[in-house]
């Protein structure tokens, strides 16, 4: 029978707990995660100012808005952290009233984030408990007490459907670490991870998917989209120490792969190597799952999603992954597959660039040249030529191009422009809401502009 713990008081942590197959498995709002972005969404940080939750949005807005020059959001600037930083710093915290250490931050099993510095984390919680004082911070747990118990039942109901055991099964042993779901309440679109060890030496893997969808009544929604992003944090228990066993074999091609993509990882925060292969391997584990459980289609729109992100690699390691579900006789766990996984970097890094060639859409032609001069201002029209298919969609669906129109085979648009006498023109070459444009399989276009000054007015035929 599934272990059950209720919801305990909001001086505590928040969350129920369910067992899966002898996988310690928690879940639930966490009060240690809401107080950390509460306080680096006061210090200015945008990626903790996405609440998609109205009421909560307004009540953190409304509650919090006299202490934005708190000792405590000034110290938050001063670390100069963001992104993941910040929720592994709440996760190895005891509680959100004492902010105690769970173990010290000097220790080496501490996994923070690059730069750590353990004497300023100590100065800044000192702060942030004087802030959580100053606040009352329990007042606003408490006040928020109906939202926390509706999306924490809303979040057993869905775990105890999202198949968490395929894990087990798929990667062919129980992770020894105990894990936890997060949704970021206050987080919007933002997901994040956060590996801990406790005083037993028991290790904890958090995955912290921000909540980005809610119902017409304001309450989070948990759908396959939520359950993809879970999936992918918690394979990084699995992957990761996989990845860092064969570290040695793979730097030289993974380096190589990097270098020909970086500046789209360093977009997503994917800072080396190292990071990138971390994330390739639990992306294409998570794709697994998603053919297991949603079928091929849906799959294949997650490759799209990749590609889209610039791991153009996705489909073949997802193809490679289908030998290894295949053959678990020979395969019995994904460590025991790595080898192969190695193989499969070493022969791509001599090709990379050849492989983003193929599949980066380009600008083959445009009817007004980049660099033009003296363009009769009457053109009603600029027709731009791709170099391979493009969606005819925008990225949000609801993207609209101003009147423009694709041809039948996708790689011809039309896009209606009006134009003045003698005026330079700088034209971005993306949808009107500002999105990219996308190839058929999802890549986008490098940001791209084309620049020309008309010439003056033509004359009109005489009468």
């Amino acid at each position: 029978m599934p272990r059950r713990i209720a919801v305990t008081l909001v001086t505590s942590l928040l969350w129920t707990a369910i067992a899966a197959q002898a996988q310690d498995w928690r879940g639930g709002i966490d009060s240690r995660i809401e107080l950390m972005s509460i306080l680096f969404r006061l210090a200015g940080n945008n990626e903790y100012h996405q609440c998609r939750a109205p009421a909560y949005d307004k009540a953190i807005e409304s509650y919090f808005a006299p202490y934005r020059d708190h000792a405590a959001v000034r110290s938050a600037r001063s670390l100069a952290i963001g992104f993941d930083a910040p929720m592994k710093l709440a996760a190895n915290l005891r509680d959100a009233a004492s902010l105690a250490e769970r173990v010290p931050f000097d220790g080496p099993a501490v996994h923070l984030y690059q730069g750590w510095d353990a004497a300023k984390a100590r100065d800044f919680l000192g702060a942030a408990r004087q802030f959580a004082s100053d606040t009352i911070f329990q007042d606003f747990l408490k006040s928020q007490q109906a939202l926390y118990a509706a999306t924490n039942a809303r979040l057993e109901s869905f775990l105890q459907q999202a198949d968490l055991a395929w894990l087990a099964r798929f990667f062919g042993s129980h992770s020894p670490a105990r894990f936890v779901i997060v949704p970021g309440l206050a987080n919007g679109a933002s997901s994040y991870a956060a590996r801990v060890t406790d005083e037993s030496g028991t290790q904890e893997i958090y995955a912290i998917p921000g909540v980005s969808k809610v119902d017409a009544d304001g309450l989070p929604v948990f759908d396959s989209d939520w359950r993809t992003t879970m999936v992918h944090e918690l394979a990084h228990a699995y992957t990761n120490p996989a990845a860092g066993k064969f570290a040695g074999r793979m730097e030289k091609p993974v380096r190589q792969i990097y270098e020909a993509v970086a500046p789209a990882m360093q977009r997503q925060s994917y800072g080396n190597w190292r990071t990138m292969l971390n994330e390739s391997l639990a992306r294409a584990a998570t794709i697994q799952y998603v053919m297991e459980h949603d079928g091929q289609e849906a799959a294949q729109r997650v490759i799209r999603q990749e590609n889209s992100r610039s791991f153009f690699w996705m489909s073949g390691l997802v193809k490679l992954l289908d030998t290894y579900r295949n053959d678990r006789q020979q395969y019995a766990t994904f460590e025991s597959f790595m080898p192969q996984v190695a193989e499969f970097f070493e022969n791509l890094a001599p090709r990379i660039h050849e492989l983003t060639d193929r599949l980066q859409p380009k600008v083959v032609s445009t009817s007004i040249a980049d660099g033009a001069t003296g363009v009769d201002p009457g053109v009603k029209s600029i027709v731009v030529h791709f170099s391979m298919p493009m969606s005819q969609v925008g990225p949000d669906k609801s993207a609209k191009l101003s009147g423009g129109r694709f041809d039948e085979t996708g790689t011809v648009v039309t896009i209606p422009v009006t134009l003045e006498p003698q005026r330079d023109y700088v034209l971005p070459l993306r949808w009107a809401g500002g999105q990219a444009f996308l190839s058929a399989d999802g890549v986008p276009l490098p940001a791209t502009m084309l620049r020309f000054r008309t010439g003056t007015a033509s004359t009109p035929p005489a009468q």
